[in-house]
């Protein structure tokens, strides 16, 4: 908004009555009869889409290990836009993760996923919890029909896993 300000007004705010180009046309680059004026929203959504990247597979950055936060939305892009190989199930989550099919057990289970505590769907691996089923020691609180049907199907999807 600053930016649309600064170019229309020569202020941080503009309103309706200032703005005579649409700002995405602005944002266009050149070739595409735009100003090239950089979009700070899509910019800043890219990098911290880089910095999930980076959290998954590269961990000599200095802030590898920290709880970075990302919205729900991030990351349903991030995963949108993804695909993971197991390997060896060393560094994917069991619970958040899209190592089962294509999918995370929060999208194949979502009843039983809301009986795992947050701490734990933080730190449970794959390899973790395939040894000697620990992922079903993590079941948490009362379960319902719902939830018995979803641990029934996790629990037959997972014994055909194998790690690398």
């Amino acid at each position: 908004k600053i930016q649309r300000g600064f170019l229309w007004v020569g202020r941080a705010a503009a309103n309706g009555g200032h703005c005579h180009v649409n700002w995405r046309r602005v944002c266009r680059p050149l070739e595409y009869g735009g100003l090239g004026v950089q979009d700070l929203e899509h910019a800043g959504l890219a990098l911290r889409l880089c910095w999930l990247w980076f959290s998954h597979t590269d961990d000599d950055r200095a802030w590898h290990g920290l709880d970075l936060q990302f919205s729900r939305e991030e990351r349903a892009l991030f995963f949108a836009s993804t695909t993971m190989e197991l390997g060896d199930g060393l560094t994917a989550l069991f619970w958040d993760e899209k190592w089962l099919n294509g999918q995370s057990v929060r999208e194949f289970a979502p009843a039983l996923y809301q009986c795992i505590p947050k701490r734990r769907r933080k730190s449970r691996t794959v390899v973790a919890g395939l040894a000697g089923n620990a992922w079903a020691r993590d079941i948490q609180g009362v379960l319902g029909i719902h939830e018995i049907g979803q641990y029934l199907m996790l629990w037959q999807a997972v014994q055909h896993i194998s790690l690398s």
